[in-house]
């Protein structure tokens, strides 16, 4: 993550990391910071995890010379931040013994901008769960503030109206264009969650992030399946619910219509 944040600032400095070179796997542009981030990135896993196989998000699957380790990236998730000059983007990355969400066994997203790594290994957790909720109490969905992926108020209805009736009920919500490490601020216990309401994500936007935050005690859901269970190397799109919170968990999920699945 240390090695993709120096080779961002470095064309950040020369004012080139905004460079539009093509498109990625997924299809997206793929600005030059992106590609510095994942070379960088790829580099490092194969010097160290050489028979891994990668999945990132602009070279797509790139695979090792054995099938038990998998490597999922997402070079820069906020490339649109980034090459707009807003500073709020993030590196993700979660090691796996096979090739399911499941198996992942450690994680990190670095914040490019303060250079903030949240990490989990195991039963270690570079944020664990701090006494703030104690102190703070048990906050529902009236006067909560999270993060909220803006996309979400896109959709028709009936779906629609359920997730304005949310939001009407939220201190007030926050789009900052980076899912990674908004997620990673909530297991931190900087907001009140994360809500992504409808499938808009791919599992690079979430997997790093989602087990950092589950090691940190949130609670969390997906739509339209559950993502523990999905491969790494899908291409499904999910909605997620991720908070400390447990009032809001319920509640949020009380108002949905459609299926969500709680993560065990």
């Amino acid at each position: 993550m240390r090695a993709a944040r120096d080779e961002l600032l470095d064309v950040l400095r020369r004012g080139s990391a905004a460079e539009a070179l093509g498109r990625g796997f997924y299809g997206d542009i793929s600005y030059r910071g992106d590609v510095v981030c994942e070379n960088a990135i790829v580099e490092v896993l194969r010097s160290r995890l050489d028979n891994a196989t990668i999945v990132s998000e602009e070279g797509g699957i790139m695979s090792g010379s054995a099938g038990r380790l998998w490597a999922l990236v997402d070079p820069v998730d906020g490339s649109a931040n980034m090459a707009r000059g807003i500073n709020f983007y993030s590196s993700g990355l979660a090691i796996a013994m096979g090739p399911s969400v499941r198996d992942v066994v450690c994680s990190g997203v670095i914040d490019h901008v303060s250079g903030e790594l949240f990490v989990r290994e195991g039963d270690y957790v570079s944020h664990p769960p701090s006494k703030m909720l104690e102190k703070e109490g048990e906050q529902d969905l009236d006067g909560a503030r999270v993060f909220f992926h803006h996309a979400s108020l896109k959709r028709g209805p009936p779906l629609r109206d359920s997730i304005i009736k949310i939001t009407e009920r939220l201190s007030f919500f926050r789009v900052m264009g980076s899912a990674l490490l908004e997620m990673c601020l909530a297991g931190a216990g900087r907001s009140d969650g994360y809500l992504c309401l409808t499938t808009e994500l791919r599992l690079m936007d979430i997997v790093p992030a989602l087990y950092f935050a589950l090691g940190a005690g949130c609670k969390a859901a997906t739509s339209p399946s559950p993502i523990l269970d999905d491969r790494l190397d899908s291409r499904t799109r999910y909605g997620i619910i991720l908070t400390k919170h447990q009032k809001i968990f319920e509640q949020t999920l009380s108002i949905l219509n459609t299926r969500w699945s709680r993560l065990e």
